[in-house]
């Protein structure tokens, strides 16, 4: 008799339970204590797949995936389990798919932006930009160059005779007296005048010399004042060359370097691997103690903006402690500065334009006497 009383209540509390605490699965409610298993195995790859890289680049697969998921589980519980197990497969599936989604994945991702220009001084792998400003004044409303300043192109000209697989930009700027588009073509013939010259009288191939004008677009100093203008007519000669740092003296103006240093992942310590690297830079600023320099960060669009901004800023903090505390570089000469992946020279779909894109710049100012 008790143990008939016992089992009537314990069937009683079992009911009251089932009843009060409705499991789901999908978002579909469950109508018994248990499911099979492909049901846990669903949840789990969905889950797995929401946690993944793939989720940025895929979510579409993701969501289809939580569709056949609760399909399925609606369907099992109209007793069509072998349908049931064909829709939780085709979930499990997708989210594996998902999974493996990347940039450089068959998934339909969106486009990349087209590149922004890159300026011409950023140094580009395997050489370096040898960057000089030519004190060279011109006739209002001329392009011609004067006699006199022959040395100064002279600064360029002999320094591609010397280094022959060298290539230049010239740029021509002007100050703002004028129209936009007089002072464009303005400045585009001044440039253009420069390259002539060093065609003529230095035997530069003209394949190797290019002209750009920026008109009053990218002043250096006040245009208020006559001495301000007078800066802001300007040619600069940003050469590309690979030459050792050693050779160049006197020094340019600026010279822009980019290390090949790479980190691993979410790291910001430098391999000794590539001490060699780092030490051009101190080389070069210990020849020339007057020297300055910026040291710049960038990554590839991988992961969050905030966090690649960090992780930038912390690479190039120890590349420039590295040049303080190894080259015994003054700290008052040095500054780090991270661009995360604002500036991208390459597109982030390949593996081999990530790589570009991972870089470590150091932009050199040098004071020159004239």
């Amino acid at each position: 008799m008790k143990n008939s009383f016992f089992l009537t209540c314990l069937m009683i509390m079992m009911l009251f339970l089932c009843s009060s605490c409705t499991t789901y699965h999908f978002g579909v409610a469950n109508r018994a204590a248990t499911v099979p298993d492909d049901f846990g195995e669903t949840e789990a790859a969905i889950a797995q797949a929401e946690q993944s890289q793939g989720a940025r680049y895929c979510p579409e697969k993701i969501a289809k995936a939580k569709e056949l998921a609760k399909e399925g589980a609606e369907v099992y519980w109209t007793c069509h389990n072998t349908e049931s197990s064909r829709l939780l497969a085709e979930a499990r599936k997708l989210a594996k798919e998902a999974e493996g989604c990347g940039p450089a994945a068959g998934a339909p991702t969106a486009q990349e932006a087209p590149l922004e220009p890159i300026p011409a001084a950023e140094p580009s792998p395997e050489k370096m930009k040898y960057c000089v400003s030519l004190d060279i004044e011109f006739d209002i409303n001329k392009a011609a160059i004067r006699p006199q300043y022959h040395d100064e192109v002279a600064k360029v000209g002999d320094f591609m005779k010397k280094h022959p697989t060298t290539t230049a930009v010239i740029e021509g700027y002007t100050d703002e007296v004028g129209s936009d588009d007089y002072n464009m073509q303005l400045s585009q013939r001044r440039a253009e005048s420069v390259v002539q010259s060093l065609v003529d009288n230095f035997g530069i191939d003209p394949s190797r010399l290019s002209a750009k004008g920026y008109g009053k677009t990218r002043p250096t100093a006040d245009n208020s004042t006559d001495a301000g203008k007078q800066k802001n007519r300007r040619i600069n000669a940003i050469i590309d060359c690979a030459v050792d740092v050693k050779d160049l003296a006197p020094p340019p103006e600026r010279l822009c370097m980019t290390l090949k240093v790479e980190f691993a992942t979410d790291s910001a310590e430098i391999n000794p691997r590539y001490y060699d690297e780092v030490n051009k830079v101190g080389e070069y600023m210990k020849k020339y103690p007057t020297t300055t320099a910026v040291i710049e960060g960038h990554t590839d669009s991988s992961g969050r903006s905030e966090q690649n901004m960090k992780l930038s800023q912390s690479r190039a903090e120890s590349v420039v402690n590295y040049l303080v505390e190894k080259s015994g570089i003054d700290s008052s000469r040095l500054s780090a500065k991270g661009y995360g992946s604002t500036r991208s020279i390459a597109y982030n779909s390949t593996p081999e334009g990530r790589q570009k894109n991972r870089r470590i710049n150091a932009i050199i100012d040098c004071v020159i006497e004239k």
